[in-house]
Order: structure tokens, then sequence, then C-alpha cells
């Protein structure tokens, strides 16, 4: 039910929504729930999206970006079943037990996905009033039911987070651990205070790092995003990628990357690494106010070998161009722990909240 007299509407594109009035509940470290990357989102995902917002006095208190979530849509690493199997199978606490009791991560599909469709810190939009986020919650789950969802989720709940967990954990969520997300201050004096935090030992191997780099002929630079270049990005993605044991077309990476920096205009920008003419690395990086956001990433493995242009790329050089342009704060998302901090990345704990509604064993 509303809270108080607020009031609720639901809305199925960004088009529909004032850009002030999401925005203005949304911080610079809320890039990916911004109104701008909901469009992106609905321009390259083909996923159906659903946007709930509560509004009192005729001015906006909360919002909630959902997403239906089928066997079919091809953004595996934030569904909820790859999570909850990718969980099990790292030992991550609460995992393998609530996947005995759901009889398989199969059972949670199809799903609601709420608070964002992207990996990291999905969340409730809202200006400080536990009830209107348990308003949003509980209206989720009406949605879910009236469409025969099979559960709800949260994917990554940051733990900082305590009012979006205290009402899904009253609410009756399952909750298992889900990684860590991680983000970078950056000092306005740029590179040389960065390395002088670092450990010493740490800031012998950066001094090397830097080294083979320069010793063998790449260039950096910080540039645009130009249609010119997008297809050559895309390739380096979807290499990236494949690393890792995903397959994903060298076209749909182009429209993803072309449309983000369509949407982003000045505020997106690439960090490249050239050789013989060649672009052999990318970092795609996204700006919200004073926040860089390491978007998507790309390298040409068989040219670069052992080179570390990914430490270049995504912390030195970044470091270095960030501090000159005001940014004050890299965010670097969930996954490769052991890189992130060992470059002096702060991070915080992720939990995924998962309500079925069906049975549990």
């Amino acid at each position: 039910m509303p809270n108080g007299d607020s009031t609720l509407s639901w809305c199925d594109s960004t088009a529909d929504i004032p850009v002030a009035e999401w925005d203005g509940l949304a911080g610079p470290d809320e890039l990916f729930l911004s109104h701008r990357w909901l469009r992106v989102v609905e321009e390259t995902a083909a996923t159906p999206m659903r946007y709930l917002c509560a509004r009192r006095g005729g001015q906006p208190v909360a919002a909630l970006a959902t997403a239906m979530a089928t066997a079919d849509v091809p953004w595996v690493s934030g569904r909820v079943d790859h999570v909850l199997t990718e969980c099990a199978e790292a030992g991550s606490s609460g995992a393998a037990a609530f996947l005995h009791a759901v009889g398989g991560a199969d059972a949670l599909l199809p799903n609601v996905h709420c608070g964002g469709r992207h990996i990291g810190r999905n969340r409730v939009l809202h200006t400080g009033d536990r009830g209107d986020v348990a308003t949003l919650v509980e209206a989720a789950e009406k949605l879910a039911a009236d469409n025969g969802s099979a559960s709800v989720s949260f994917s990554y709940v940051d733990e900082r987070d305590t009012v979006l967990t205290g009402v899904l954990r009253d609410r009756g969520y399952f909750s298992f651990a889900a990684g860590s997300y991680h983000w970078l201050d950056v000092d306005p004096g740029g590179f040389g205070p960065y390395l002088a935090a670092l450990p010493r030992k740490r800031r012998f191997s950066v001094h090397s790092e830097r080294r083979k780099v320069s010793e063998a002929g790449l260039t950096i630079t910080h540039e645009r995003v130009t249609p010119e270049i997008v297809g050559r990005l895309a390739e380096l993605d979807v290499l990236l990628l494949a690393k890792y044991g995903l397959t994903w077309p060298v076209e749909r990476s182009a429209e993803a990357i072309g449309t983000s920096a369509a949407r982003f205009a000045d505020d997106a920008s690439v960090l490249l690494c050239r050789a013989d003419g060649e672009i052999r690395g990318f970092a795609l990086m996204l700006r919200q106010g004073n926040h860089w956001y390491a978007r998507q990433c790309g390298f040409d493995y068989d040219f670069l070998g052992k080179l570390p242009v990914y430490y270049e790329l995504l912390y030195y050089s970044a470091v270095e161009r960030a501090a000159e342009i005001g940014v004050t704060t890299i965010q670097y998302g969930l996954g490769s722990d052991t890189a992130k901090r060992s470059r002096g990345c702060q991070w915080s704990e992720l939990t995924a909240h998962v309500l079925p509604l069906r049975r549990c064993a």
C-alpha cells in the first residue's frame, strides 16, 4: 500500500518519465540507475522493463527499475538463476543451502529482477523514508505474482544499503553472499599520491609494469568514442568475454558501445592502447558528476601477450587522467577482487536477496 499520502504509478519506458524527476533521486554513484543509462538498456538489451515511481505532494520520493528475466535473456551475469548457481559453485555463504531449498536455480524463472539491470548495487532510489522503500518492494512482488513469475530478486545489494536490506529481511527474502563491489578514490594530485599509498612491494611492481608498456612501444591516449573506432572496440570486448567463456556477438557489443557513447556524449570517453597504428586495448569510461565508471574493456591478447595493459589502462593512466579532469572516484564494480584490491581499491560486500513465489523445500 502507498506510504501515507503517496501515490504509485507504473510505466514501461523511460520516455514516460521526466528526466529531472528520476535523476533527482539518483546521486553521482548511481549512474546505472540514471535516466540516460536506463535508456541505453531499453535500446540494446531487448528486455522488458517497468518502472515504479512513488510521489508525495506531487514530488517523486522513491523509484524502482525492474526487468523481466527469463531463460532466454542474454544478460546471464545478472540473472538470478546464474547468480545463484555461480555463487553456490564458489562456496558463497548461504548459496548452496538456498539452491537446495528451491530445488534448482531454474525454479526461480521467470523472475522480476529489481533495482536496475546491471551488475552491482541494485537498489531502490529514495529520499530516506523506509516506508517508501517497503511500498515499492511490495508493489514489485505484486507485479511478479500478477504476471506468473516464480520469484522476485535484488541480485546485488550493497551492505551499506541498510534500509533496503532491512526491508527485504522483514519481508522474508532469502539471502546469500554475491561478491564484492569496488571503487577507487582519486587524489587530486593524480598518479604520484596514488602510487605512494600502495605498499612498497606493489610500488616496485607498478613501476615495472609501466616500464614494460613503454618499452614495448605502446601509446596510451584518452579520447572521445567516435563511430570510426566502435567496431574495433567491440572486437576487443568480445575477445575479453571469450577469455572468460562467454560467447557474445560482435554486432551486439558494437550496438551497446555505440549507444552508450551516443547517450552519454561528452561523458563517454575511452582510454586506448595503440601499437603499429592499431587499437590493441581499451577501457570505456562513463561519467556521472565527479565519478567515472569503468564500463567495458577489451584487449588484443595475441598481440599483447603478457604485457600489463589492463593495469595501465584501468588504473595507472585512468588515475592520471581522472585527476586532470576532476574525477574523484573511479567505480570498478564486481569481480576480479585480487586485482582491484592490490591496486588500491576499497570494497563493500554484496548480498543477493530472493523471494520465491512458489513453495521452497
